[in-house]
């Protein structure tokens, strides 16, 4: 079917106004009367606070108020109500919020900050889950059993096992009697950060009429606004929210993070805004960081390739609080079989307490490192097996009629993962391999991706159209951009909803609690579909607003009527019409009496029966999916160990392509910054759980150096559910690299590893251990 303005490449709405630099971030904003908060991190991972002392602070110049956590007596959280905004009697990691000062200025606070004096009793350091699973460790949360949680979850008090969670598909691992060839391993996905460009910041303001007013550099006002109204006891109306453009996120600015801590700051000086944005250390070592999942997985096959068992632990060191990491350990383990069909299915995730600060999203939710394993053990079977690796894994990819890990059946409009897996082949591995020379060793390597959106039941995309005049558009909606061209998106599916020019729909550019429609966050690459969806609905409902009333004008009933944009006309004489404009404030007769309603409208969207795991960790809590396939061709330099990618090659069904400029850009985008994942990145933590690394200049990034040559293609196998059968994209493309470059290094070397980033010290380390064996 062939669209107007669907798959055609349009300019964001917004980029004039950040390439000029007239974009309104969060610490461009100055209110009358603000105060600056700066806030004391602890010197121990894990300690007791003895004693606070605050008296020489309170002297300092320009000091309105010092803050601790002393009379904090709530607890938040969504899914499990284990935080707290600043430490009470003991802290958890080296981050965490101790004290405060407010002042003036940002300059005199930080200089009484230096005035608070603490005395620690310091506690043992777990980094690892598995170090704070053992018999002996000591509990970093002693009242786990005491805490809300969703009926979902399973905290086992008296360990540091925030939930576990346990799926079983078949016999599970009963299931490995049947299997001829079995492999097994262990892989890790070290910790890291989604380091965007702004780091996070809020702005409080307890106003002297009770309301509270907030400013984020969040994607999810409406959750910061519940959280805030159940802390405070107020109703949910009078807590007002604002996100302002958003310089970056890429996972770690969803969920609440830093604005239930500069809340509780903010309530000691009511009637004055406290403003504080994090230093670049701070966004490492006191919001959220990633990953931090070791994965064990044990594969079963037949002699002939055909995928039997499968059974997965994900060990996941979520931090001093699990809030924003349970459902990421969750993630990772139902989805650790990738886009392979298993009939038995024995899998187990721990999420777990340790001394970091907490793990929350990162591009890919626990999909990049859980199927780090799985693609990494498919090489290995197939070496076992003697087999093909592309046979084995064409034998058995998920697809119609195949049932996945949760139970859920896949049909055709799931997409078509065996055709991306062709041609990504075709492109990499359909010519000869250059041959090892005296600089570099030569390697190919592939991995097939799948990814489900992993939200909430509850959650839902919300859309208000209110039609001009001039048959111009205003739409509002809740989700927040933070780079990936959401406003675009919503243009081109409104204008071929609406069948008129994006150019005559203006999108709206921030995010407020008291006039934003609701939407749950802007998470799980779902805003195309689900935002999609609700853009169609609400212009579906206009249209209908807009017949109702030319029906009464030309004294017709609604179902003779037709609509294309312009106007409204009667499908058996089509010059009977009145223009749209003419409508949008009810239609005015000739005597000057007005009929029909204003032509505006509202709906919502959310996925189709997503429910909750059962009792067997199983149920619909995917229902949509996106498969593709990666493949990267890379050099190994013998005399360094660097690793050059000089190819990489992805393919993803997307159902319809929106905007082919904008979806290239986001893959491109994605496999750089996974590149980045598995060559470079990693937050280093020594034994006491101090970052080694919070700074730019030591965590690596890539930058456009790093970029390889990329080609980027799509399929298009409509969806039963995204708008024009488009499907979610924008996490998908992080998710083979790492997996892809490690399959290649042994294509080259010989050399498995288990755990990235592989850096040149590590190459180079084993390049020399595979000399001395061969000597």
């Amino acid at each position: 079917m062939g669209y107007k303005y669907i798959g055609k490449s349009y300019i964001r709405p917004d980029a004039i106004g950040k390439v000029t630099g007239k974009a309104i971030f969060l610490d461009d904003i100055r209110i009358p009367g603000m105060l600056h908060a700066t806030i004391l991190r602890p010197e121990y991972a894990h300690a007791k606070i003895l004693k606070i002392e605050t008296g020489e602070a309170e002297a300092c110049p320009g000091v309105v108020k010092v803050v601790t956590g002393a009379s904090c007596h709530y607890h938040y959280g969504d899914n499990i109500r284990d935080l707290v905004p600043m430490a009470v009697d003991k802290v958890r990691y080296i981050g965490e919020p101790v004290a405060a000062v407010i002042a003036d200025t940002p300059k005199h606070a930080k200089a009484a900050l230096e005035k608070i004096h603490v005395t620690y009793q310091p506690l043992p350091v777990y980094i690892d889950a598995r170090q704070a699973m053992s018999q002996d460790a000591v509990l970093i949360h002693e009242n786990l059993g005491d805490y809300w949680h969703l009926p979902t979850l399973d905290p086992v008090p008296g360990t540091n096992i925030a939930n576990r969670y346990h799926l079983k598909k078949g016999r599970g691992g009963e299931g490995f009697g049947e299997a001829d060839v079995i492999v097994e391993g262990e892989f890790d996905y070290p910790f890291g950060s989604c380091a965007a460009l702004e780091p996070h910041g809020a702005i409080v303001w307890f106003k002297e009429d009770k309301t509270i007013e907030v400013w984020s550099s969040s994607i999810c006002p409406f959750i910061i606004r519940d959280d805030l109204a159940l802390s405070y006891g107020v109703p949910a109306a009078d807590v007002r929210v604002h996100i302002p453009d958003i310089g970056g996120c890429f996972g770690y600015k969803s969920d609440i993070t830093v604005e239930q801590t500069i809340a509780w700051i903010a309530s000691f000086v009511p009637g004055s805004p406290v403003k504080w944005v994090a230093t670049r250390q701070e966004d490492f070592t006191s919001t959220l960081i990633a990953h931090g999942i070791r994965t064990h997985m044990k594969i079963g096959a037949k002699k002939d390739g055909r995928l039997v068992a499968i059974q997965s632990t994900i060990y996941h060191s979520t931090g001093a609080y699990a809030d924003t990491g349970v459902n990421i350990s969750i993630a990772a383990t139902h989805n650790s079989t990738g886009p392979y069909e298993f009939p038995h299915c024995e899998m187990t995730g721990y999420t777990v307490y340790t001394n970091t600060p907490a793990v929350g999203a990162y591009r890919g939710y626990g999909h990049q490192e859980a199927q780090l394993a799985t693609e990494r053990m498919m090489d290995m079977l197939a070496r076992k097996l003697g087999m093909d690796k592309f046979e084995l894994r064409a034998m058995n990819y998920l697809g119609e009629g195949k049932i996945n890990a949760l139970g859920e059946r896949m049909y055709k409009y799931n997409g078509d993962i065996q055709t991306c897996a062709r041609e990504v082949q075709a492109d990499v591995f359909g010519k000869e391999l250059p041959k090892e020379d005296e600089q570099f060793f030569y390697g190919r390597g592939f991995a097939a991706v799948m990814k489900s959106p992993k939200g909430a039941p509850f959650s839902t995309k919300s859309c208000f159209m209110k039609m001009n005049t001039d048959g111009s558009v205003n739409i509002n909606m809740g989700g927040a951009e933070v780079g990936q061209g959401l406003r675009t998106i919503i243009r081109q599916v409104a204008a071929e909803a609406l069948m008129i020019p994006p150019e005559k729909i203006r999108v709206y550019n921030e995010l407020d609690t008291q006039f934003s429609p609701y939407e749950w966050q802007t998470i799980g690459s779902m805003f195309t579909m689900q935002g999609g969806r609700a853009i169609i609905r609400t212009a579906d409902k206009l249209i209908k607003v807009l017949k109702e009333t030319a029906a009464q004008a030309l004294k017709t009933d609604v179902d003779y009527l037709e609509y294309d944009g312009q106007f409204i006309y009667l499908r058996s004489d089509p010059a009977m019409r009145i223009a749209v404009g003419d409508l949008a404030r009810g239609y005015i007769t000739g005597d000057g009496i007005t009929i029909g309603d204003y032509a505006q409208a509202a709906a919502d969207a959310r996925l189709p029966r997503y429910a909750n795991p059962d009792k067997n960790g199983q149920g619909s809590t995917g229902v949509t999916y996106t498969f593709g396939a990666q493949a990267v061709e890379l050099r190994i330099e013998k005399k360094s160990g660097k690793i050059f990618v000089d190819r990489f090659s992805s393919m993803f069904d997307v159902g319809q392509v929106v905007n082919p400029l904008q979806i290239r850009g986001s893959v491109l985008g994605g496999v750089t910054m996974a590149i980045g994942a598995a060559l470079h990145e990693e937050l280093l933590f020594d034994d006491e759980g101090h970052i080694l690394n919070p700074q730019l200049f030591k965590y690596h990034i890539p930058t456009i150096k790093d970029a390889p040559e990329q080609k980027i293609e799509f399929l298009e196998t409509p969806d039963m559910i995204g708008p024009f059968g488009a499907r979610g994209i924008g996490e998908h493309s992080v998710i083979g690299a790492a997996p892809a470059i490690l399959n290649a290094i042994h294509d080259a070397t010989g050399i498995d590893f288990y755990a990235i980033p592989i850096t040149p010290e590590k190459m180079k380390q084993a390049l020399e251990g595979m000399k001395e064996v061969a000597a």
